[in-house]
């Protein structure tokens, strides 16, 4: 596809769709050539704040949330951000502000969500490898629900809660053994991933819950993996987790929630808009009588379109087979394509016409040949200090980062009510350098 049209193509169809719905235009668009977002040019921003940064758009992340939202309350359920994939304080506390509840899979992320002010009853706190410590201090700030995720953590619960004399509520985290049709390093609903307590084990897990003294029984929970369209795998997990919780009820143990999990997918090389069709369907179809309160835990789906990563041209390289754009941004500051063979749309912060089309390789500064940010992309010429922007990083991208090189982390803009907000500053070598102890030998 020719520079830029991918970018205008995606630019038309939300315009078409919030025409249809009579909303304002919401996005990265472009001006003369130039991108813009919420009137802000983001050459603006380079100019002000550097390179690498990341932007994030506040209006995306408010649409996304409103459409799962609209699909969620006719069923009793409730959206509970998964902080991992932007643990941002400012993120974190926009979208709880639009009324999410939180998940976290670890103290930190806890601790960040009560540092903004995230009520710990709308937080549940997920992750195969709590340890006592980080269970006992969810207990006592009263979160609204402990997932174990082994017999063994369950115990520990068990313990803890005795001790402190405090009750929680615990969720069992089930592996149904489903193929989550995804990248493998993100499948996690099958029982060779490390995640959740197995079916011939649930039935003694929550007989365990129902005699202690300080567990109160809060369902089940399940997440199968990440990046999912596929409405089949919707379907079936929703179906399994929905016939194990009818079992346990005929057994007499009560069984109230249902967490189902998040993954729900983006399209990163922007041809599709985020839809939640097939996980609509299958939510409608298997919860319609509304037996259970329903949560789910969304991440990339919020927030992955919001965000770009703006980095400048170092400098330009060719040899017999490639073309290299060498930027400032690297691995450390977005991992995906190296990790996960990720492909992020890139796109010039400039369109200038008079430019013909070329094939790139952009890579980062890092000393390995695994830093790279996109392989064979077709982009107009680009020469030394021009500015590109890498699309839909705004999910597990500075989440993600490293200080690997020594280099400082990038920085972090918001962009809300037409204004930018400084999220996080620019890291520097000086404050990496200090958190080193230097031995007297």
């Amino acid at each position: 596809m020719d520079v830029g049209k991918k970018l205008t193509l995606f630019h038309n169809q939300k315009k078409s769709f919030l025409q249809k719905n009579n909303m304002q235009k919401i996005g990265y668009y472009r001006k003369s050539g130039e991108l813009f977002l919420q009137n802000l040019s983001l050459k603006k921003l380079v100019d002000h704040y550097g390179t690498p940064t990341f932007v994030y758009d506040s209006n995306l992340i408010k649409n996304s949330f409103y459409m799962l939202k609209k699909i969620m309350d006719p069923l009793n359920g409730k959206i509970h951000f998964a902080v991992k994939s932007n643990d941002n304080l400012g993120v974190i506390k926009y979208i709880n502000s639009l009324g999410a509840g939180a998940d976290v899979v670890s103290i930190g992320e806890l601790k960040r969500c009560l540092k903004v002010s995230v009520k710990p009853k709308d937080i549940i706190f997920s992750g195969v490898g709590k340890q006592k410590d980080e269970i006992e201090f969810a207990i006592n700030k009263n979160i609204k629900q402990l997932n174990a995720e082994s017999i063994e953590e369950l115990k520990d619960i068990i313990e803890i809660s005795k001790n402190i004399k405090k009750t929680v509520n615990v969720a069992l985290r089930v592996n149904l053994d489903i193929n989550a049709k995804t990248h493998k390093k993100i499948s996690t609903g099958d029982e060779n991933s490390k995640f959740g307590i197995i079916y011939n084990d649930i039935v003694n897990a929550y007989k365990l819950i129902n005699e202690a003294s300080f567990i109160k029984p809060y369902g089940l929970a399940i997440h199968v993996g990440s990046q999912l369209f596929d409405y089949d795998v919707f379907f079936q997990t929703f179906s399994k987790i929905k016939n194990l919780a009818l079992e346990l009820r005929n057994l007499g143990y009560e069984v109230n929630h249902l967490d189902l999990g998040g993954g729900f997918g983006v399209d990163y090389t922007m041809k599709n808009l985020l839809n939640y069709k097939s996980l609509s369907k299958a939510l409608n179809e298997v919860f319609k009588n509304k037996e259970f309160q329903l949560s789910v835990e969304p991440g990339r789906s919020l927030i992955a379109e919001s965000g770009i990563l703006l980095t400048k041209v170092i400098r330009t390289k060719s040899t017999n087979y490639k073309n290299f754009l060498i930027v400032d941004a690297a691995m450390n500051n977005l991992i995906r394509p190296t990790l996960y063979n990720a492909t992020h749309s890139i796109q010039p912060l400039k369109i200038k016409s008079d430019r013909s089309s070329k094939k790139y390789d952009v890579v980062g500064p890092i000393c390995e040949t695994g830093d790279f940010l996109g392989i064979d992309f077709n982009l107009q010429e680009t020469k030394k200090n021009e500015v590109l922007a890498i699309m839909t990083c705004g999910a597990y991208g500075s989440v993600m980062r490293s200080n690997y090189n020594s280099r400082p982390s990038a920085a972090e803009v918001f962009i809300f009510n037409n204004k930018e907000i400084l999220l996080r500053k620019r890291e520097n070598i000086d404050e990496l350098l200090n958190l080193d102890i230097i031995p007297n030998f």
